[in-house]
């Protein structure tokens, strides 16, 4: 029997000394540390999944200094060949059972597309798409022991929103949105709950805030902390929403686009983000 119980407001609780856990990737910096963060708020034990560099164990101390939850970290480099079995692999050995599976660990870029060297977008491809597939086709049957058990996929706004000058990257994030939604589908009769988040803007580094200041202000109406993210994306997870847009501009404007005919929009959002053309 499952000892997790769970209230209305997305908290659980460890009534037996449960061995469940949340498993996040990419989860030593940005939004995967906030979702580390959030999840344990909510008393969930955690697997944080990052490379293996001192920010995983300080982002482990961090978290054990303020809530009474038990946390486990794993560093690798998933895109390795046999990385994500292997992760597989220890968890069985250590007995460790995921119940959520929150694929966070991504990459991006922009500029022109033949600015960019093949190797870098075979290394996103292989992080957003390849190493996502995999840990959910290796942990599901897993997950599927649980009396509940959840998914929540890292997608972006982009998935909806073709932008040119990150042209591979949007179609990373199309990838995850669309795996997402049909594999939702697929386990809509069994304990497993699929969901994708899909934020605009956020800042979780300097990078970012240079890419978000060269938008000037209409960037800056939808940037969210990766706090307000994991919060969002946290709560909608736990009540089984299928696609979660954080932030209500953000959302707003997903809606709105899908009334503008495609050539239009395509128009409207090179204009937008020319400001990547020379990159």
């Amino acid at each position: 029997m499952d000892s997790w119980t769970f209230d209305p407001n997305g908290y659980f609780y460890d009534m037996y000394g449960n061995e469940n856990f949340t498993l996040i990737t990419g989860a030593s910096m940005g939004i995967g540390k906030a979702f580390a963060f959030e999840c344990a708020s909510r008393g969930m034990n955690l697997l944080l999944i990052a490379l293996q560099e001192p920010r995983l164990e300080e982002t482990k101390e961090d978290i054990c200094s303020k809530y009474p939850v038990e946390v486990v970290t794993y560093g690798a480099d998933l895109t390795e060949p046999s990385a994500v079995t292997a992760l597989f692999q220890y968890c069985l050995q250590q007995k460790i059972k995921v119940n959520i599976l929150i694929n966070n660990v991504g990459m991006g870029a922009g500029g022109r597309f033949e600015n960019i060297s093949p190797d870098f977008y075979l290394q996103m491809l292989n992080l957003n798409n390849q190493v996502m597939t995999m840990m959910t086709y290796y942990f599901l049957p897993m997950l599927k022991e649980s009396s509940s058990a959840y998914i929540l996929n890292m997608s972006s706004m982009e998935a909806t929103l073709p932008l040119p000058y990150k042209s591979v990257y949007t179609g990373t994030k199309n990838f995850i949105y669309a795996f997402s939604l049909a594999l939702r589908e697929e386990l809509a009769r069994s304990n497993v709950k699929v969901s994708v988040v899909c934020p605009g803007p956020v800042l979780t580094n300097p990078d970012g805030l240079k890419r978000i200041n060269s938008h000037g202000k209409r960037a800056k109406l939808i940037m969210l902390m990766p706090e307000e993210v994991a919060k969002i994306g946290i709560k909608n997870l736990l009540q089984g929403k299928g696609v979660i847009v954080p932030g209500k501009v953000s959302w707003t404007i997903v809606k709105l686009m899908k009334f503008c005919p495609t050539s239009l929009k395509m128009k409207m959002l090179e204009r937008v983000f020319r400001v990547y053309r020379d990159h």
